[in-house]
């Protein structure tokens, strides 16, 4: 089998990886995501420990240089960041993730002898454990999981079994299998028999049913205002985004039946203490339950970002649990502070909620909540969601600009439905806001950058999926495959 050298590794893994974005939303070339894993895997297959690390750096550095350069929006637009300095946080944080990812490649090519199917298998769980470690080291950034660009495919319906985590395992599998028939005859028919068998099980998974409906359908609403988020902290508009809200929502209430309206993230630039019920008889309709975004400061030095739900004329509140660090809030303060003075940032100071924070309105309104990025913390929602029928996301994805974050964020909304096996509401300032059913299917959705409203029916469900249940055992299992091929190492060394 030919082999790479040095130099064309590293241009196929690199170009391999900035490819695999076009594999997700929006572009949705969802056979990219077997194609471009199969490259990396073929080009550490035969390589050193050393090459294996650098091939997988820079296949990450592709991948997520490409697929989040949007963070460049946030901080030098909206952020103030200077130029030169956003370039280089953008670079740096790019770099950080695709290091778990030459770390894995390096550990499975440590295991698996050079040139083996062995070690070409190894790179199946290693990928796992790669996108399993982003998910929480350093607070966690779980993006460009592969599963998720799965959304429309069969192997999609093996996330209410395993997660996002089996749907990537799948999928790179797959990719693994490619290599083999590709450049090993002695496997090529038992590979393409397995595949078979398994897009025939991919088929039939995607038929079973994980969860059940309970009680009458609901009528949702969905307000995306689309105010400039300059504007909408400024207090001399407050009055009119707040008249646009309202008048959007009374709109929405004349033409259809609703039971829940939404508004999103920080939807009022107020906090809650400035709210009475005299406020929210005046700009909700009546007899609906609303849900919005605005903020909470219970005592001096806490500000929380939050949202507030409204059945009668009292809220619930719940406070935003997973903040965005450098966004929301500082770490490492003592060795970063000087940057919150220097750039100023806005809203880099909020405290983090703590706990199960159920949200309800009599039986027929069960919420499990999210603000803005906390929906893409798999291990985390499914806790946090409880015994909620319905599923919301509400957030303000104007800080992202006209750029791939939104459409990722969509997809990722799906994976979360379709995990737990209820619907999800997402309404977003700027859009797009979606109505998502139980399996991960778009209903209806809004465009971008316009004021607009949503209604659609969704059916609330109960019941636990098997990735509800038992969460993330997928990754234990990857966990202990490498560990084992560990233990066959040592034993083989000893022997």
């Amino acid at each position: 089998m030919f082999k790479p050298g040095t130099k064309q590794g590293v241009l196929l893994s690199t170009v391999a990886g900035a490819a695999l974005v076009g594999a997700f939303a929006p572009f949705y070339l969802w056979p990219i995501a077997f194609i471009s894993p199969a490259i990396l895997f073929w080009c550490c297959h035969q390589a050193r420990v050393t090459q294996t690390f650098l091939y997988g750096f820079v296949f990450g550095l592709g991948m997520f240089s490409a697929g989040v350069s949007w963070v460049y929006i946030s901080l030098h637009t909206y952020g103030g960041m200077p130029l030169w300095m956003g370039g280089i946080a953008v670079f740096g944080f790019a770099s950080l993730l695709a290091f778990f990812s030459g770390l894995v490649m390096a550990l499975a090519a440590w295991l698996g002898k050079p040139g083996s199917a062995i070690r070409l298998l190894l790179f199946v769980p290693a990928w796992v454990m790669a996108e399993w470690l982003r998910s929480w080291m350093l607070t966690g950034f779980p993006w460009l999981e592969l599963g998720y660009s799965q959304t429309p495919t069969w192997l999609f319906g093996l996330a209410p079994v395993g997660g996002v985590y089996l749907v990537s395992f799948a999928a790179v599998a797959v990719s693994a299998m490619l290599v083999l028939i590709a450049f090993y005859p002695a496997y090529r028919l038992r590979c393409a028999a397995l595949l078979l068998i398994w897009l025939g099980a991919f088929w039939g998974v995607n038929k079973l049913g994980w969860t059940e409906p309970v009680g009458d359908q609901l009528g949702v609403g969905l307000v995306q205002a689309n105010v400039s988020i300059n504007e909408k902290w400024q207090p001399e508009f407050r009055t009119e985004l707040i008249e646009t809200l309202r008048g959007l929502s009374a709109g929405l209430a004349q033409q259809h039946e609703v039971d829940l309206l939404l508004w999103p993230e920080t939807a009022l630039p107020l906090f809650v203490k400035q709210t009475d019920t005299q406020f929210w008889r005046t700009v909700k309709p009546a007899g609906v339950a609303l849900l919005t975004g605005l903020m909470e400061a219970p005592q001096a030095g806490q500000i929380y970002n939050a949202a507030a739900l409204v059945c009668d004329d009292q809220p619930q509140v719940y406070r935003k649990r997973h903040l965005v660090p450098f966004g929301e809030y500082l770490p490492l303060r003592f060795l970063f502070g000087w940057v919150l003075d220097y750039l100023n940032l806005p809203m880099s100071d909020f405290s983090a909620g703590e706990g199960a924070q159920p949200l309800s309105c009599g039986e027929r309104i069960n919420i499990g909540l999210s603000i803005c990025y906390e929906d893409a913390f798999a291990s985390e929602y499914r806790y946090w969601v409880g015994d909620a029928t319905v599923l919301v996301n509400i957030s303000e994805d104007a800080w992202f600009g006209d750029s791939l974050a939104p459409h990722q964020r969509v997809q990722m909304a799906q994976m979360r439905a379709r995990e737990l096996g209820r619907p999800m509401l997402r309404a977003a300032n700027s859009g797009p806001s979606v109505v998502i059913d139980e399996l991960g299917h778009v209903l209806s959705s809004t465009g971008q950058f316009q004021a607009a409203t949503l209604f659609d029916r969704v059916q609330p469900q109960t019941g636990d999926t098997l990735y509800k249940r038992w969460g993330n055992w997928l990754v234990w299992s990857c966990v202990l495959i490498l560990a084992v091929a560990g233990f066959q190492k040592r034993r083989a060394r000893n022997s």
